[in-house]
This record gives structure tokens, C-alpha cells and sequence, in this order.
């Protein structure tokens, strides 16, 4: 978050699609101005997750002042990061958590090689070909795993792991 953020607090219009289809932004209603958040393609999927239309955003940006955004329909800001309702920074969700849970899939890599597990709750847990060949989950196994958390590209979440079931990958 930059000293210039603004704390930005409304309904969500809509999510704003790149061409590639990644979500990059929203259209916020805040009161009766509508501004919109743009993210980069790397934060758009926890935007989504976060903000989906109809719901509260609460969130923090710096109002875009480029000569592109010079002649925009409405304010357009560059997202910082989440608020909570007092208008206070959130974590981000790029830090380290513990996940529990059961395996209910294992999930593969583009050349087929297991590469993590998908739990009962949703979650992905990513441990790379070599983590899953020291680890040796399969479905039903009971996994605690340590790791960075993120969102993937459907608002889930995912960690990629660093320690399961006290092996450190």
C-alpha cells in the first residue's frame, strides 16, 4: 500500500475481463460514483474471490492520474490491497498458513506427473512431482500441510507448501 491509497468502499458492479479472459479489475459502486479498482492479472483471481458482483469491497487503491486514464468514464484506481469495513489494511493472503484435511484428489502437472492433492474442503495443495514423491499422499490420507496461501484463477484457495505432515519439501 502506497501513502497516496484511498480507501475505496461499495458494492461491485461487475468484474472487468483482460482479453486473455484473466480477470483484471471492477467497477465499484461507491454511493452514487462509480470508480473502478484495476489489479494486476496476478492479483485478479483473488480479486474475484474477494469482490464478486453484488458484493462489499473494501479495499485500498491509488487513483490512476496517466494520460490513459485521463479520459476514463470514471475514476480508475490501481488496487493496493484489501480493507476490512473500518477501512483498516488486510493481509494480503501471500503469507504463511497451515491447511488440514483430506485428500480427495491427487491433481497432476501439464506432463502427468502427480504434483499435489485437492482436499475435501476445495483447497489446492501444491507440492511439485518431487514433493509428492517424498510426501506419497494418496486420496483418504490426512494432510497438514505449511505453506504461502494465494487463490487460484476460480477464487479457491491454494498454498504451495513447503512442509507436509512434517516433511520439508
Amino acid at each position: 500500500m502506497t501513502k497516496k491509497s484511498q480507501f475505496i468502499h461499495g458494492t461491485c458492479e461487475r468484474l472487468l475481463f483482460s482479453p486473455g479472459g484473466r480477470v483484471e479489475g471492477a467497477l465499484v459502486k461507491m454511493g452514487r460514483k462509480l470508480v473502478q479498482v484495476a489489479c494486476e492479472p496476478s492479483e485478479g483471481a483473488w480479486l474475484a474471490g474477494q469482490a464478486g458482483p453484488g458484493r462489499r469491497l473494501f479495499a485500498f487503491g491509488t487513483l490512476d492520474r496517466s494520460k490513459k486514464s485521463a479520459h476514463a468514464a470514471h475514476p480508475v484506481f490501481t488496487f493496493d490491497g484489501f480493507a476490512d469495513s473500518a477501512g483498516k489494511p488486510l493481509d494480503d493472503g501471500e503469507r504463511e498458513v497451515t491447511l488440514t484435511g483430506v485428500v480427495q484428489a491427487l491433481h497432476f502437472a501439464r506432463h502427468g506427473e502427480p504434483n499435489g492433492v485437492m482436499l475435501r474442503g476445495g483447497e489446492f495443495v501444491h507440492l511439485r512431482p518431487a514433493g509428492m514423491r517424498r510426501v506419497q499422499l494418496k486420496v483418504g490420507s490426512k494432510v497438514r500441510a505449511v505453506g504461502a496461501r494465494s487463490v487460484t484463477v476460480l477464487g479457491t484457495e491454494m498454498l504451495e507448501a513447503r512442509l507436509v505432515n512434517r516433511v520439508k519439501l
